[in-house]
């Protein structure tokens, strides 16, 4: 059997879906590909960019996309004219209609060396609503030969419009021994980590939410060590949910909470994702699979003293702080505001 995208691993599904459409010439002109960051949505896209534009896509003998051809070379050192990315600009929260419309100008151009060309548009939940709707009109009636790949990892920020146009993809997430055996196999830091302190190696498979770029970027000495420090963070904030603890213990988990905008809204996004797991656990909804615990035990250990409605209301308040944050709300306003409300409930 050929091999197919070898740099991504796993989501077998994912590709063989896209190596039947490239083989056979039906891929379809726009994708909203969904995941969290260290999913393998760029990988994914790096893949079928090379595979379409493979000098030996035809060749049965040889992998899709081959990796040794100069095009496929070029793909993956990111030097290839015909493929073109719009992301987030530092210090920005959206992107906006005026960056769409550039894109849209250089979607009829001729290609410079290739039969496609490909645009990605990273962070596309950040796009804003007249910059899809910018969009929308050329998902619509597209270019010849033109392939728009939407990367998202909240893909219920983009509009009903735009998702009807594009073939949506969601990115595998692996469960905890399978993400621990390839690491180990694969990444040379990971089995030096696990040897010589599972705890961290534990914290870093825990804090990946099963994906393996996440683990990845966590596996130097630091990334390991902060990972196993948020994560302990994130058990003190939920302890401190259980109705027999004193206002204090909460009051004492939201003051160690990271004080810069960026890492403030990626530690609500994990204790959301704890408290999210646990409303789970107490319908006895999905209890095999969660994000940020990785055991049924685990997370029924940690909802045993929190009611299902104190849960509910909690998750209502980490989400109100997080999309404060996200309108630029002032950090210590928002934390302050969620220890208040806290107390209430």
């Amino acid at each position: 059997m050929r091999e197919i995208f070898l740099g991504l691993f796993g989501n077998d599904a994912v590709k063989k879906r896209f190596s039947t459409a490239i083989l056979s010439g039906t891929l379809p002109h726009a994708f909203l590909i969904d995941g969290p960051s260290g999913s393998g949505k760029r990988t994914l896209v790096l893949e079928i960019s090379a595979a379409l534009n493979c000098e030996n896509r035809t060749d049965g003998t040889k992998p899709l996309p081959c990796r040794r051809c100069n095009t496929c070379r070029r793909i993956f050192e990111g030097s290839y004219t015909d493929i073109k990315s719009l992301s987030l600009q530092k210090g920005k929260s959206t992107v906006g209609v005026d960056a769409v419309k550039d894109f849209k100008e250089d979607m009829f151009l001729t290609a410079t060396e290739s039969d496609y060309k490909i645009y990605v548009f990273e962070n596309a939940e950040a796009l804003t609503p007249q910059a899809q709707n910018a969009l929308l009109t050329v998902m619509e009636e597209p270019p010849p030969n033109v392939i728009i790949f939407l990367l998202s990892s909240s893909s219920d920020k983009i509009l009903t419009t735009i998702k009807s146009r594009a073939q949506y993809v969601s990115m595998e997430r692996f469960d905890r021994n399978r993400l621990e055996d390839f690491l180990i196999s694969a990444v040379p830091p990971a089995a030096i980590l696990k040897g010589t302190d599972p705890d961290s190696f534990s914290a870093v498979i825990s804090k990946s939410g099963g994906y393996i770029g996440r683990a990845k970027k966590l596996l130097d000495p630091e990334g390991a060590a902060r990972a196993k420090e948020e994560r302990e963070a994130v058990g003190k904030f939920t302890a401190a949910l259980d109705t027999r603890a004193p206002f204090s213990e909460l009051y004492s988990a939201i003051s160690g909470f990271p004080s810069l905008r960026g890492e403030l809204i990626l530690m609500l996004e994990e204790v959301d994702a704890a408290i999210s797991d646990m409303i789970k656990f107490k319908n006895s909804e999905d209890t095999e699979h969660f994000t940020f615990y990785y055991s049924r035990e685990d997370v029924g250990q940690a909802a045993k003293g929190i009611s299902l409605p104190r849960l509910f209301k909690a998750h209502e308040l980490i989400v109100t702080a997080s999309e404060q944050l996200s309108k630029n709300a002032m950090t210590d306003t928002v934390l302050s505001s969620l220890a208040a409300n806290l107390k209430l409930i």
